[in-house]
């Protein structure tokens, strides 16, 4: 049997065999040749050694396609790592900007109507809140109405998170009857000291509720400022212990620079006033006012300035915090 007739045979057998899969190349026939010619006589001149040859040579193909099986599952190996590479690659915005998952994206507002009555709303089910329109402003109070829904405990805990890490309790309420289509509300004043995004969790029985994300603006929240300027201009009009000297007539300006507002009953509000009163006598300086709700409105209890002469810089740091300071200095240039 030549060898080409021999290989041929091979072939056939192999293909009846585990090594059907195996695909037997022009170079895997190429190495079959160099291993077995140096033994053909084993083959041609006697049939006790055609079985062991034809195994070893089987063995040989079995060597060969493993190797072949096994760069084939390294070099598999070997891209799955950098295509998995490329499908963590975030997408590029023009220019080069990185696209990130936005994980304290703001809850929506939305509206809604129950029994005929149309209400909105910030979240979604099972927590959400019904507030003011304006939104939040940083250090002034926001009155909330709580909307839950689902399986809750009959006391709950709020608390607020910033982009920041910083950790704010709201306190604990009892939830109250349904509103609406709400299983239950309770109503709350929220004061968040920092402008930016802020996570309002709810918490009931220690586990995780819900959470509504808002966005704490900078500056006066127009309720304050519709509320305290009016007040502020009608005392200075009248005050005479300290402005007494400007006269009775007196034309003035109120710049609101900032309002502090930790609950419902107080403010306490930074101004640039100027006053030109009668007798060419003027005033051009900060001040800071308190104000009080008595029980029927709202009223200045106390003003202060800043001491005149070398104290001036030290009172003016110890009534004004670090914020409305700045306002104050870039006002100083300006005035």
């Amino acid at each position: 049997m030549d060898e080409n007739r021999w290989l041929t045979d091979l072939k056939e057998r192999a293909d009846q065999t585990i090594f059907r899969d195996v695909q037997f190349t022009a170079t895997m026939e190429k190495r079959v040749r160099q291993k077995v010619r140096p033994g053909t006589r084993w083959v041609t001149g006697s049939r006790k050694l055609a079985l062991p040859g034809v195994v070893l040579t089987m063995g040989l193909l079995l060597w060969y396609g493993l190797f072949i099986q096994e760069e084939r599952q390294s070099a598999q190996h070997e891209v799955r790592p950098s295509q998995q590479q490329e499908t963590q690659v975030p997408s590029l915005l023009p220019g080069g900007q990185i696209v990130e998952a936005d994980l304290w994206k703001l809850s929506p507002s939305l509206s809604s109507t129950y029994d005929n009555q149309s209400f909105s709303y910030l979240g979604e089910k099972p927590v959400r809140i019904m507030t003011d329109q304006d939104g939040f402003y940083e250090g002034q109070t926001q009155r909330v109405i709580w909307l839950l829904n689902g399986d809750y405990a009959q006391e709950v805990e709020i608390t607020a998170y910033n982009t920041d890490g910083a950790r704010l309790s709201l306190g604990s309420y009892e939830v109250m009857d349904p509103l609406y289509d709400a299983d239950g509300h309770f109503p709350s004043g929220i004061v968040l000291p920092e402008p930016g995004k802020w996570k309002l969790e709810v918490r009931s029985g220690g586990k995780h509720l819900g959470q509504v994300f808002v966005e704490v603006k900078k500056g006066i929240a127009p309720a304050n400022r519709q509320l305290v300027g009016p007040i502020i201009q009608q005392y200075l009009e009248k005050e005479s212990d300290k402005l007494g000297w400007l006269g009775k007539q007196r034309e003035m300006n109120v710049e609101l620079l900032g309002v502090e507002a930790p609950d419902a009953a107080k403010r306490t509000v930074y101004a640039w006033v100027k006053i030109s009163g009668s007798n060419s006598s003027a005033l051009s300086a900060p001040m800071v006012f308190q104000i009080v709700y008595n029980g029927n409105t709202y009223r200045v209890t106390d003003f202060q300035m800043p001491e005149d002469g070398s104290n001036y810089q030290r009172s003016l740091q110890k009534l004004f915090p670090p914020k409305v300071l700045e306002q104050v200095h870039s006002r100083s240039k300006t005035k």
